[in-house]
C-alpha cells in the first residue's frame, strides 16, 4: 500500500529566488523531500516542539511551521553552511516565522554537541533523513565489497552532497544493524534513548533492504512503528548501489537470505521486482535504465520495556 500525498508542496519550491538553495544542499524538489513531508503532514506535528537532525536546505523546516503548525523547530546539520542556509530560506520566505526556527550551528553528525543535545531533550518529534549506503571511500567498505564481488570499488567523483548519500560505515561498526547500512540510524536511536526517551522519532527511509528489516531496527530500540508514507522512487543516478549488491552476495547460503533481501522495481509501480544484482546489471549497461526502489516514512512511538509489539 503507498500511502504518499502527491499534494505539492508550498514550501521553497515556490520561492522567486532559487539561488537561495546551493548546489550543496540536497534538492528540495527531490521525490525523497516529496515524500518525507507527505509523512510529515500526518504526523501531527500541530502546536508541538521538533527537532530536525539534518536540516539541509531548510525545505523541511519551513514545511513543518507553515503547513504543519509546528510551534518551534530546531535543528543542525554535519555540513555547518546548511543552518545558515535554512535560516536564511526561512526568512525570505516566511519572515514571520524565523523567530520559531534554533539552527544550532557547527558541524554537528548527530546530537553530539549540548546545544544539540539541549534541544533534542525538550522536543516532542525528532525527525531525519540519514544515509544507509557506506561511503564508497570507507576502507572497510572497500573490503567487503573486494571479499564478496571480487572488484575493487569504483568510488567515481564526490560530489558536493556526497554526505547526504553515504556515511562513514567503519565509525559504526560497533552497531549491529550497520552490516545492512543502518548504523548511522542505530546511533541516532541510541542517543535518543539516553537524552529524549519520550520523543516520537520519524524517519525518511529506503527500503533497499526491505521494510521488515526497518521495523525490526525500531524494535530493538523500543520504539513501536507506523507507517506515514510510501512512494516507489526512481533510484538516484549519483548513489552507487554495488553495497546492495554485496550484501546479496554475503548472505547467499547463510539461511537469512528470505529476512533480509534487498528490492528494487523496473517499474514505477513497484509491480516488477529486480534484485540488488539485477538492478546493478541494468544500470551498469544503461545508467539511466529505469530502476526504482520505495522510500517510507515510519514514526517510532517510545514503548516501556516490554510493550513493543
Amino acid at each position: 500500500m503507498h500511502l504518499v500525498n502527491d499534494r505539492p508542496a508550498t514550501g521553497p519550491l515556490q520561492l522567486d529566488a532559487p539561488e537561495a538553495v546551493p548546489d550543496y544542499a540536497f534538492d528540495p524538489t527531490d521525490p525523497w523531500t516529496l515524500a518525507f513531508q507527505a509523512g510529515l503532514e500526518r504526523a501531527g506535528l500541530s502546536g508541538r516542539r521538533v527537532y530536525e537532525v539534518g536540516v539541509g536546505s531548510g525545505a523541511n523546516v519551513l514545511f513543518m511551521l507553515r503547513d504543519c503548525a509546528a510551534a518551534l523547530v530546531a535543528g543542525s546539520d554535519l555540513d555547518p553552511r546548511l543552518p545558515v542556509v535554512a535560516h536564511a530560506l526561512l526568512t525570505a520566505a516566511a519572515p514571520e516565522l524565523a523567530d520559531r526556527f534554533r539552527p544550532v550551528h557547527g558541524p554537528v553528525s548527530l546530537l553530539d554537541v549540548h546545544e544539540a543535545v539541549t534541544e533534542a531533550a525538550a522536543a516532542d518529534v525528532v525527525v531525519a533523513c540519514l544515509p544507509q549506503v557506506p561511503d564508497p571511500y570507507d576502507p572497510m567498505y572497500a573490503q567487503f565489497r573486494t571479499a564478496q564481488l571480487k572488484t575493487a570499488a569504483h568510488a567515481g567523483d564526490r560530489g558536493e552532497d556526497h554526505v547526504a548519500h553515504y556515511y562513514p560505515w567503519a565509525a559504526f561498526d560497533d552497531h549491529p544493524f550497520n552490516s545492512v547500512g543502518m548504523g548511522l540510524i542505530e546511533a541516532l536511536l541510541t542517543r535518543l534513548k539516553a537524552v529524549a526517551p519520550r520523543a516520537e522519532v520519524v524517519l525518511n527511509l529506503g527500503c533497499r533492504i526491505g521494510k521488515a528489516t526497518l521495523v525490526q531496527v525500531f524494535r530493538s530500540y523500543g520504539y513501536r512503528t507506523e507507517e506515514l508514507a510510501s512512494r516507489i522512487v526512481r533510484q538516484h543516478a549519483g548513489t552507487d548501489i554495488s553495497f546492495f549488491v554485496a550484501l546479496e552476495a554475503a548472505m547467499r547460503g547463510t539461511g537469512y537470505e528470505q529476512d533480509v533481501r534487498c528490492e528494487f522495481y523496473a517499474d514505477p509501480a513497484g509491480r516488477c521486482r529486480l534484485s540488488a544484482r539485477q538492478a546493478k546489471a541494468l544500470l551498469d549497461t544503461d545508467p539511466s535504465a529505469p530502476v526504482y526502489h520505495e522510500i517510507c516514512v515510519l514514526r517510532g512511538h517510545p514503548q516501556a520495556t516490554g510493550d513493543v509489539r
